[in-house]
């Protein structure tokens, strides 16, 4: 896979979770958001951060607000859009939270997936007409080569789908479609893959695509940075500027063909859906709300995304956010979260590449290949360096008081096997 193709699909896999990519917010004078799928707005004034515990709720003007409090706006609305970084347990348990709440409230609605490309359609439909045991679930619908994030993350979601007998949708065309876009273009597309698209494709909204440039071109330097010969930095530079039209258009047909997929679901079941997807698709009214409002003007639409503990709140991103501390579950083995001066390692999962490297639960990562950890962005920008350099990666971690340095491999992701 050439530069070019790696920096574009390394984007891609980063934009479906997004909120570990951005830098911290501003608390300017917040956008409208799109509340109804017409031309209604909501705008308020951003408060000081509330005293939240994990999971709590607050609205968009930063007052705290109860799971009651989330249900009656919540029934009022034809699609519920809930947020997530992938690897975040925190996210899964508050989605997993919300849906069990709606339930138990006696509301009927479905539940669309990102984390499903339609060609899996078949094997939910087995599972919604009671075919599929809650055991059985993750072998019969491929879920690790589907997805690739680990299932116990989302374990709680599909017990409470299981236990509410909710039915279960797929949104997501293949990711392999995806790839094929980035590295060779529309063009390339056989008929029947042509099938998975959008049959009415909408553009990106100015304020989207100026953020999905700032992201690409985050990665562009990633990649190219430290390159022994700047003319050829420069000619890598060029060639990318062509890719993130590419990188563009995947991520506007991701928003629109899912958008299409829970409209489609609504109108066939007459019932609201939630939709749980990456927190890149939900906030500021972009993404599926965005195409929505194209679709559907006559439905409403309610935003709900993470916060962090390390962002000020900015009422424009959702309707209702909710605190979960920035806890990442890494493909190297361990569970992570920013505390203090670095990362704590919460867990290290048994033979994974953190596990053979020899860390242990406790340990604070304070540096990587030199490199202060003062975000998750900084682990991610030594793995690329590191990877694109055919070096390991080098953690500086105090252990007991003591500081002592580890070296590990950086794991190929699943995607790209």
């Amino acid at each position: 896979m050439g530069l070019a193709h790696r920096i574009l699909f390394s984007v891609v896999v980063i934009m479906g979770g997004c909120a570990l990519a951005q830098p911290p917010l501003s608390r300017a004078a917040p956008a409208p958001i799109v509340s109804k799928a017409t031309n209604t707005k909501l705008v308020v004034t951003p408060q000081a951060s509330p005293q939240l515990a994990e999971g709590e709720f607050f609205n968009a003007n930063g007052t705290k607000a109860s799971l009651s409090d989330l249900l009656a706006t919540a029934k009022s609305y034809d699609y519920i859009l809930i947020g997530e970084t992938h690897n975040v347990a925190c996210d899964h348990i508050v989605q997993a939270k919300i849906i069990a709440a709606l339930a138990e409230s006696g509301m009927r609605f479905t539940v669309g997936m990102e984390m499903f490309a339609q060609e899996k359609q078949p094997q939910l439909d087995a599972v919604n007409n009671g075919k599929v045991s809650l055991a059985e679930f993750p072998t019969k619908v491929d879920w690790k080569d589907a997805w690739g994030f680990s299932y116990s993350l989302y374990e709680p979601i599909i017990e409470e789908i299981y236990a509410h007998k909710i039915e279960l949708y797929a949104l997501n065309f293949p990711f392999e479609i995806a790839k094929k876009i980035g590295d060779d273009g529309m063009e390339s597309l056989t008929p029947e893959e042509r099938k998975y698209l959008p049959k009415n494709h909408i553009p990106s909204m100015e304020a989207q695509e100026e953020d999905l440039t700032r992201i690409h071109d985050k990665h562009v330097e990633l990649m190219t940075e430290g390159k022994d010969d700047p003319k050829a930095a420069e000619v890598a530079k060029k060639s990318l500027a062509h890719y993130r039209k590419r990188f563009f258009l995947i991520q506007s047909m991701w928003d629109t063909g899912m958008a299409e997929q829970a409209m489609a679901i609504r109108k066939k079941t007459n019932l609201p859906i939630v939709i749980l997807t990456g927190t890149g698709h939900v906030e500021h009214g972009w993404g599926i709300s965005y195409r929505l409002s194209k679709l559907d003007p006559d439905a409403k639409v309610l935003l709900i995304v993470p916060w962090r503990n390390r962002e000020p709140i900015v009422a424009e991103r959702g309707h209702i956010q909710f605190y979960c501390p920035l806890t990442k579950q890494s493909r190297f083995g361990f569970t992570l979260r920013m505390e203090g001066d670095g990362a704590t390692i919460l867990d290290v999962k048994d033979k994974s590449a953190a596990h053979t490297a020899g860390f242990l639960a406790g340990d604070n990562i304070v540096k990587v290949s030199g490199m202060d950890v003062d975000s998750m962005m900084t682990l991610h920008r030594a793995g690329v360096k590191a990877a694109k350099e055919g070096k390991d990666m080098v953690f500086t971690v105090i252990r007991d008081g003591k500081e002592c340095t580890i070296s590990m491999p950086v794991p190929e992701h699943p995607h790209r096997k």
